[in-house]
């Protein structure tokens, strides 16, 4: 009986450092020391999606001046565009 319950005990301990020693790598990723303002990720999918506002701005503006819009639709097309274009280059200076 006392021999089982060591070969046992024996046996638990080996699977359990196994599993412990092969989940080490996983468990030591933290990044504790990434800071928010330093996420690429993040960054890239603001530009991408500035980008695409901006592309989207300049189709409506396009739009606007074929189908003689009034010259007010005109002029606030024209300031989201400039708008956002301020925004990019902003976004761009804060990031380097």
């Amino acid at each position: 009986m006392k021999t089982k319950s060591i070969r046992l005990l024996a046996f638990s301990c080996l699977l359990t450092v196994s599993l412990l020693g092969a989940a080490s790598p996983v468990l030591a990723r933290d990044y504790w020391h990434w800071s928010k303002d330093h996420n690429r990720w993040d960054r890239r999918a603001d530009l991408r999606s500035d980008y695409h506002d901006l592309e989207q701005a300049k189709r409506q503006l396009d739009y606007d001046r074929r189908h003689h819009a009034s010259r007010k639709k005109i002029a606030e097309d024209e300031a989201r565009v400039r708008d956002i274009e301020r925004d990019i280059q902003g976004d761009r200076r804060a990031r380097r």
